[in-house]
């Protein structure tokens, strides 16, 4: 399982050419609104305490970047992490998809420092950067969850934030809870709202038909047993 803590990698920022918005959607998140908190009110963390929002990966696009859906969970857990910070810690789960030279999670770090940098300024980047940890094996959401259980025991907190989008985060609290209970360790599902009513917005039915589709596909694994760690008795 390969695992990284980013602290002062230069590489990070070495990349230049990475989008930073996209349509009005994107436009409207360079300033962190009202989000979710992990507890009932929004507060900073007291010292010592620690926060872990894992961040499941996605698709990245032809360049090696996070595509539509990666921005929108990176964007999500990002106004989390400033409300939470300091004290907080963004996991990122996500390996390399076959034919790429980058991991998911490599690449969703690179443009989460890239767009604090840019927005919110080059002191939030810095205080972001040794708060990142990435986790490159996982190339589903059930090795995700058995790849992150160890990390997250490592730093000694009994609950996490896990953040996905609405479509996906259903499927992903399942398959996490079924691992992380076991343990001690709650979940608390934190989605990214806005993918569905995107797509729909831009009249980009087929690819919304196919990510419903994929989804209903991936959930027939889950719920037939076919997912590995995840037997009939223990679905």
């Amino acid at each position: 399982m390969q695992t990284r803590l980013l602290l002062e990698d230069s590489s990070l920022t070495s990349e230049t050419g990475l989008e930073m918005t996209s349509n009005n959607w994107m436009a409207a998140t360079k300033k962190p609104g009202p989000q979710p908190p992990l507890k009932k009110k929004t507060k900073k963390t007291k010292k010592g305490e620690k926060t872990v929002l894992i961040v499941l990966g996605a698709r990245l696009n032809p360049q090696g970047q996070p595509g539509r859906v990666a921005r929108l969970r990176l964007l999500h857990a990002l106004k989390l992490w400033r409300q939470l910070h300091p004290g907080c810690h963004l996991l990122i789960s996500g390996g390399p998809r076959p034919g790429s030279a980058i991991s998911e999670a490599c690449s969703m770090a690179r443009w989460s420092l890239e767009w604090v940098a840019e927005n919110w300024g080059p002191g939030l980047r810095e205080e972001l950067a040794p708060c990142l940890i990435l986790e490159e094996a996982s190339r589903n959401t059930a090795a995700s969850a058995a790849n992150t259980l160890p990390l997250a025991q490592g730093l000694e907190v009994a609950a996490v934030g896990l953040v996905s989008d609405r479509l996906h985060l259903r499927r992903a609290h399942y398959l996490f809870r079924r691992r992380f209970q076991r343990q001690g360790i709650a979940i608390q599902p934190l989605p990214a709202p806005g993918l569905l009513h995107h797509y729909w917005r831009q009249r980009r039915y087929l690819p919304l038909a196919r990510m419903l589709l994929r989804e209903g596909g991936a959930w027939l694994k889950v719920m037939g047993g076919l997912v590995p760690g995840l037997g009939r008795r223990n679905r």
